[in-house]
């Protein structure tokens, strides 16, 4: 028995049905092999993952509570952080805290001049020239009354030159020039509102 038939019509006719089984099975070994190759790939990488996840589990499941009291006290530091960088609002009483500073060191405020601004990722950075008159001691209470605000001001570049007069007490008079460091939290970033198109 023969598996092609020997009339040519019936041959022509046995052929054109292979054709589409012959480009079946093209298909099946070219395209969707490849197809099988990337769907293994991708299980094998599912398996790891599932892996991974499993042990991720294990070790949150050990270390829970744990990790729950180290977060709790690492957002305690975070939140003392911000609140010794006033907001943008604040300045201002932080500088009319510092006039007060030197009214009660006896101190004069001689200036107080805003200078750079320096942003940073996470605050920006103000620095204020500042001059004020008095005797030594009093310049040292008042820088420290100052460092010891509740939010963070840095009296940095000291420079005492003395004056050709006298305090009450006879003590000679100090100009005292430096600049103080103060960092602000950014303003917050504006929300963006989106639309719903189809509403």
């Amino acid at each position: 028995m023969a598996l092609v038939p020997s009339d040519p019509k019936a041959r022509n006719r046995f052929l054109i049905g292979l054709l589409p089984l012959l480009l079946l099975v093209a298909y099946w070994n070219f395209v969707h092999a490849k197809d099988k190759e990337r769907i293994a790939a991708a299980e094998q990488r599912l398996e790891t993952l599932e892996t991974k996840n499993a042990a991720a589990r294990a070790i949150a499941a050990r270390g829970g509570p744990e990790l729950e009291k180290k977060l709790a006290i690492y957002e305690q530091h975070m939140t003392r952080l911000e609140e010794l960088i006033p907001s943008r609002e604040e300045v201002p009483e932080l500088l009319h805290a510092m006039e007060l500073r030197a009214r009660e060191s006896g101190v004069e405020l001689a200036l107080l001049k805003p200078e750079a601004q320096t942003q940073v990722d996470y605050y920006t950075k103000q620095v204020y020239a500042m001059s004020v008159i008095g005797a030594y001691h009093d310049v040292g209470r008042f820088l420290t009354a100052v460092g010891s605000l509740p939010r963070i001001v840095t009296p940095v570049e000291l420079e005492l030159k003395p004056r050709n007069e006298t305090d009450k007490l006879g003590r000679m008079k100090l100009d005292a020039q430096f600049k103080i460091q103060t960092y602000i939290l950014p303003a917050p970033a504006p929300v963006e509102r989106r639309t719903d198109a189809s509403t």
